[in-house]
């Protein structure tokens, strides 16, 4: 499906399921099967999924003009609205959850609930120093040792090689342009605000993005949870995948559960 940005950018998305409304936002480079592969089949059994290829990925357009967070988040905004829905539960990661601070901030009504994996509320952070892994210098994954623990890389090959099949291409342009929209993203002084639930997924070997960066999103929010995954790394999604997709589903089924029990006295 399309539809289209306020500023004429064509925006690819899906829609599979039936049930509560839950929106997945990729982080930088990643499409919809390049994140989501694993996700959208289980979470189709239980909620409407809608996934949306971010300006610049996928089978969106890559438009070589200034991106932010903020014109990512209006992005998403004309996703869910185009999908039928005016509210969600929202699951980014990395880039997509910097995305989802300023949904969260600037359309809260649009918002049920947040889930922010390998994520942070400042960007501009150093590039993570190169893995130097022998057990990895002849592996063709090596070149994926920032995204995943090198560990999960050694024991689980065959895994990592199944999701970068999934993994597409973007013109140098358009990484830079989502690099940007990154790099300027800066919402920490702003989290206090946000008032809907928040799971906060990190990885104790997220080099990307440091655990420290998550326990500071837990600081700054007024309902957040912090699960900390042991062992994973920046791709914790994947890495850990039957520990974090009933923690997503357990989540927002009782986000659910609770917002239907308040709904007659909204009457």
């Amino acid at each position: 499906m399309i539809t289209t940005a306020d500023d004429g950018t064509r925006l690819h998305f899906i829609v599979e399921g039936h049930g509560p409304p839950i929106v997945l936002v990729g982080g930088k480079t990643s499409s919809i099967d390049g994140a989501w592969w694993r996700y959208i089949p289980p979470l189709a059994e239980r909620f409407k999924v809608i996934a949306l290829d971010n300006r610049g990925a996928g089978e969106s357009d890559k438009p070589d003009v200034p991106y932010s967070t903020e014109l990512m988040a209006n992005d998403a905004l004309s996703v869910l609205r185009a999908a039928g829905e005016t509210s969600a539960h929202w699951f980014g990661i990395s880039l997509g959850g910097m995305i989802l601070q300023r949904l969260a901030l600037d359309h809260p009504d649009a918002v049920r609930s947040l889930i922010l994996a390998a994520t942070h509320c400042r960007g501009n952070q150093p590039a993570p120093a190169a893995v130097n892994d022998p057990a990895l210098a002849d592996s063709p994954l090596r070149r994926y040792a920032n995204l995943y623990a090198p560990q999960f890389i050694r024991d689980h090959a065959d895994w990592v090689a199944e999701d970068a099949k999934h993994f597409g291409r973007m013109p140098l342009h358009a990484i830079v342009r989502q690099d940007q929209a990154g790099n300027q993203h800066n919402a920490c002084d702003r989290l206090g605000e946000i008032r809907q639930p928040v799971l906060i997924l990190h990885g104790t070997e997220d080099r990307t993005v440091p655990l420290s960066r998550g326990k500071e999103l837990q600081r700054r929010l007024r309902k957040a949870r912090l699960e900390v995954i042991q062992g994973a790394g920046h791709q914790l999604h994947s890495e850990q995948f039957s520990t974090v997709l009933p923690m997503v589903v357990d989540f927002v089924e009782g986000v659910e559960a609770t917002r239907r029990a308040r709904l007659p006295a909204l009457g």
